[in-house]
């Protein structure tokens, strides 16, 4: 099996959009690294942690105003202990050095992204999973932008496979594409889902940990949890 480099858009998107194909590919004894590829800095989170007020999920008020600097390592501590939970080994998972402003990733940008993770392997022997740019909806800028670089990149020959999945919110509204390959996870890798869930719920200020993941998308979270499939879209039909 290639080793399979997950490229993550945001802190969230390797549970959310990936999860279910990341443990499958676990479980079945596949090498993984995760690449986490912007900052999440935009998040309204930021904000809402520093109103004063309060939310139905945790006690007290909400009177920590964090620097850009701080939110950011607050969200990355959750995508680390996210990919833990779901059984990256120690050292797999990773966010990029080239990683870019939340919202502005461009194509070129990305690509780089890719081809920088991929330097020190054979590349060939390598796998890019991204998620599919999806024509027809309002997409995330960086989730588009990823899945058209690992696309670009794929088709020039830079790596020798590639998967992309349907971004999980757009499956109701543009339904399953043809001859897609539907990834739904057994009970224990359902487990390990749950665990990874919990880690953006996880509530200890005094850790540093500010549920940043589950304050921002937590109908998203929750409508994952009730189907927690993966969908992968056959190449080059994007």
């Amino acid at each position: 099996m290639m080793v399979r480099f997950y490229f993550v858009p945001h802190q969230d998107d390797e549970l959310t959009n990936l999860g279910a194909d990341l443990c499958r590919t676990l479980s079945s004894g596949g090498e993984v690294r995760v690449v986490l590829c912007t900052d999440g800095s935009a998040s309204s989170v930021k904000r809402m942690l520093c109103n004063g007020g309060g939310c139905a999920w945790h006690p007290g008020e909400h009177c920590f105003a964090l620097d850009e600097a701080s939110f950011v390592a607050a969200r990355d501590r959750e995508f680390f202990a996210s990919c833990r939970a779901m059984g990256v080994p120690e050292g797999h998972a990773a966010v990029s050095p080239l990683r870019g402003h939340d919202g502005s990733l461009t194509v070129e940008q990305a690509k780089r992204i890719i081809l920088d993770a991929l330097a020190g392997f054979d590349a060939q022997a390598c796998e890019a999973v991204a998620i599919a740019p999806t024509p027809g909806v309002v997409q995330n800028n960086d989730h588009a932008s990823l899945g058209r670089a690992a696309a670009e990149l794929f088709a020039e020959g830079a790596f020798g496979g590639l998967r992309l999945m349907y971004e999980f919110i757009f499956l109701p509204e543009t339904g399953l594409p043809e001859n897609a390959d539907v990834i739904t996870p057994t009970p224990g890798e359902l487990q390990k889902l749950k665990n990874a869930a919990a880690c953006y719920r996880r509530w200890a200020p005094a850790q540093g940990r500010y549920a940043v993941g589950y304050h921002s998308v937590a109908d998203e979270f929750d409508a994952f949890l009730r189907s927690p499939v993966c969908v992968v879209t056959p190449f080059p039909g994007v």
